[in-house]
């Protein structure tokens, strides 16, 4: 169990920092106040400002998520008015009880918070999103993210990630030709260069020279390494439907396995009911039950053998992709703290 978690958590890479900072920046984009921390607690414990989101109605059933338990008997406005919001943590407390709420991935809270910026990104059919931050690395470098997203039948989303390409920036007068993105080992400093970027506070802000230098050069920096993203994300595409559909696959095979067992059960079942010996010492009531299972038997296993034909096909159609959609999400400029 220890080694599935940990593995699980590699994998998801959740860490609390950036997550806590995720949630306070959909905070801000709701106009509210960041999660604050609470002082003298034995734990770190959060509080949820609601000044601004108690003015949404539509906040008001996802905010009772953190209140304490309602009794049967409480009025609902009673309640809202007597148990005011708990206190937020972002690891399991110690003890069993509902002083705390832990927030994880599929909070409710967390889900509409976090789905702000996944509704961002439709919002605008053009990227419109730019982020220019200080470096220590003595290159200038700039990232274009993107956004790619995998559709099942009735549009379900079957995937989504981010993808990243990065170059070294130059000065559009200097330029021989189009930026040329980087190679693995230079773009994972880049994306690392990044990440501690964004995570330390900056010591002071990009200066109004080089932010007018950069913004000029914005929309042809885009043009430039767009179709090195749909490149990328053709590929991740391709990637990824091979994945669904190996995992279609196994869940198809994985049910007739299953199918398969039940078919033997019920089957077996039936033939040890087939001698009519047994039923000897049954009474009318114990024989017209054992005659309503035999009938109940062979039909589920008429609907078994149906269901082992079909739900293979029906379960890898679930993964089949019907649509893609690629869009950059956001602009990226590391500058030189040198200048």
């Amino acid at each position: 169990m220890r080694d599935r978690l940990e593995r699980s958590q590699q994998w998801l890479g959740l860490r609390e920092d950036p997550f806590r900072a995720a949630l306070s920046a959909a905070l801000r984009l709701q106009g509210a106040e960041p999660l604050q921390r609470l002082p003298g607690e034995a734990m770190e414990c959060y509080q949820l400002l609601t000044a601004r989101l108690s003015q949404d109605p539509t906040w008001a059933v996802t905010l009772d998520t953190l209140r304490a338990p309602r009794r049967r008997e409480q009025k609902l406005w009673e309640w809202r008015q007597e148990a005011p919001l708990r206190p937020l943590v972002f690891q399991a407390p110690d003890t069993l009880d509902d002083t705390v709420v832990q927030l994880h991935l599929e909070h409710r809270v967390v889900q509409r918070l976090l789905g702000r910026f996944t509704a961002q990104g439709f919002v605008h059919h053009d990227l419109s999103r730019a982020c220019f931050a200080h470096s220590r690395d003595p290159i200038p470098r700039v990232i274009l993210l993107g956004r790619l997203c995998l559709y099942g039948p009735h549009a379900a989303r079957l995937h989504e990630e981010l993808l990243s390409i990065t170059a070294r920036w130059l000065e559009p007068a200097l330029r021989q030709g189009p930026l040329a993105p980087y190679a693995r080992e230079a773009e994972s400093k880049t994306l690392e260069l990044l990440e501690a970027a964004l995570t330390a506070p900056a010591e002071r802000p990009v200066s109004e020279i080089i932010l007018q230098r950069l913004q000029t050069s914005a929309a042809r920096d885009v043009q430039e390494l767009l179709p090195h993203l749909e490149r990328r994300g053709l590929d991740l595409a391709e990637r990824a439907a091979q994945r669904l559909r190996e995992r279609g696959d196994k869940e198809a095979q994985d049910m007739v396995t299953i199918l398969t067992e039940q078919q033997k059960r019920v089957a077996e079942t039936a033939d040890r009911f087939r001698n009519p010996q047994l039923s000897l010492d049954f009474d009318d009531s114990e024989k017209r039950q054992l005659e309503a299972n035999r009938r109940h038997w062979a039909k589920r296993l008429e609907a078994l053998e149906r269901e082992r034909l079909s739900e293979p096909d029906r379960i890898r159609a679930v993964y089949a992709v019907r649509a893609r959609r690629l869009e950059p999400v956001g602009l990226v400029y590391l500058w030189p703290v040198t200048g």
